[in-house]
């Protein structure tokens, strides 16, 4: 019994061990070659082994001791004496069976968890662990990029669940470490990934992970606005500003609405904190993903950009940030403008509105200079489309609130300077 033991925890753990090793081997080619780290740090494996090669050699010793000094069988009810100790060879054969089952009850919570850590939201977890500030600065393999290539394969296998854990573990992470001291680096590493990550699922015509990083630009940026990290913020803003390019130009319109309501978000977090540089690039970006929107007809997408302008514009009026009030103005004129020029009468009125509120909200404040941006970029959208805009004019002041109507005409009475000028010169 104790021979058919020992060969079979043998054969047990090599049976184990290699499917153990197979796993790993397709665990590493499905996601990346990578996460054999993992296992390797994995204690799991090496505890399995240790209790299987102490059972073994204790089987042996147990072997060696039935036969007696002189070739006879030690009987079962023999006793050896250690000092004050007495151990009978009864008590070791037990031993040697109690270490066998339980080498063999092992096997079930081994299975367990290796199972449990073939799961990809487990390998992004243990992965995620390692982005800790000292690695992402110091060491020379970047951290973040075993997490990416899981995320680059999930897209590829159009794995929206493992895309949507990894980018929220990467981002998560990052948001909790990052500050001013080191906001630099870890800044340009971090939206490096997510923009290839961007750029990947925009080429497969991957909706669903292209809104994933949209998502999770946009917690960034805002997360980092509301920590006072102006670079950062302004970075999400640029690279909100590419991905959503480049999805109206693949005609991904949710996509980029998506952008665009991401850009407000950044946008209130900055403009609170009054972060003026930030707040200026969310409106300079609205503007690019608006425009871009316009040539190619997504009307939707476009409306959102000019709503989120108006938004950006009238929370950094109310903050006093005159420069990026300005900036919201002429960034509307421009989403206005290619709006009118394809013939999208529901966005040019939201421009036009869009540009009365924040020229309104700017002369409220006092802001000349944003005032007056805002009444000559809606003289300039009038020319273009005279009719609709004097119509959205008249409907936006049938609906102003008494307090507003003096802060209004003042606006107005600008516009209507600035646009018998442009007559002029036309």
């Amino acid at each position: 019994m104790l021979s058919a033991l020992v060969q079979s925890q043998a054969a047990i753990v090599a049976i184990v061990i290699t499917l153990t090793l197979i796993a790993v081997q397709l665990t590493a080619s499905a996601y990346s070659p990578r996460v054999i780290d993992i296992f390797k740090r994995n204690p799991d494996m090496w505890l399995l082994l240790g209790c299987y090669g102490v059972s073994i050699f204790y089987g042996f010793i147990v072997l060696k001791l039935v036969e007696g000094t002189e070739g006879e069988v030690v009987s079962q009810s023999a006793i050896w004496s250690l000092g004050p100790i007495s151990i009978s060879f009864e008590c070791c054969v037990s031993l040697a069976y109690w270490l066998g089952a339980f080498t063999f009850v092992a096997l079930f919570p081994y299975m367990r968890n290796v199972i449990g850590l073939l799961k990809s939201e487990n390998i992004i977890k243990r992965l995620a662990t390692e982005l800790t500030k000292d690695k992402i600065l110091n060491s020379k393999e970047d951290p973040i990029q075993p997490i990416m290539d899981v995320i680059h394969g999930s897209i590829m296998k159009y794995d929206l669940e493992t895309t949507r854990v990894g980018l929220k573990a990467v981002t998560d992470q990052i948001i909790e470490i990052i500050s001013s001291s080191d906001e630099k680096k870890i800044l340009w590493r971090f939206c490096g990934h997510l923009e290839r990550v961007s750029r990947l699922a925009i080429s497969r015509g991957d909706m669903e992970s292209t809104i994933k990083v949209i998502e999770n630009f946009g917690k960034f940026g805002e997360s980092t606005a509301e920590k006072g990290l102006e670079n950062s913020a302004g970075k999400a803003a640029w690279s909100l500003e590419k991905i959503g390019r480049a999805a109206a130009e693949k005609g991904l319109e949710d996509a980029t609405r998506l952008v665009a309501w991401s850009l407000e978000k950044i946008e209130r977090a900055a403009a609170e904190k009054g972060l003026e540089r930030a707040t200026w690039q969310v409106a300079e970006s609205l503007e690019e993903v608006g425009r871009a929107a316009a040539e190619k007809g997504l009307e939707r997408a476009t409306w959102q950009a000019a709503e989120s302008l108006e938004e950006v514009g009238r929370a950094a009026a109310e903050k006093g940030l005159e420069r990026a009030t300005r900036q919201v103005a002429e960034s509307l004129e421009e989403v206005g403008r290619a709006a009118a020029e394809k013939g999208l009468e529901d966005v040019t009125r939201q421009a036009a509105w869009s540009l009365e509120e924040v020229g309104r909200a700017a002369a409220e404040k006092g802001l000349e200079r944003a005032t007056w941006q805002a009444a000559e970029s809606l003289a300039e959208l009038t020319i273009l489309s005279e009719e609709i805009i004097k119509d959205v004019i008249q409907n936006y002041e049938s609906k102003l609130k008494k307090y507003d109507r003096d802060s209004f005409q003042k606006f107005k009475k600008l516009y209507e300077q600035k646009l018998e000028e442009l007559r002029v010169e036309k």
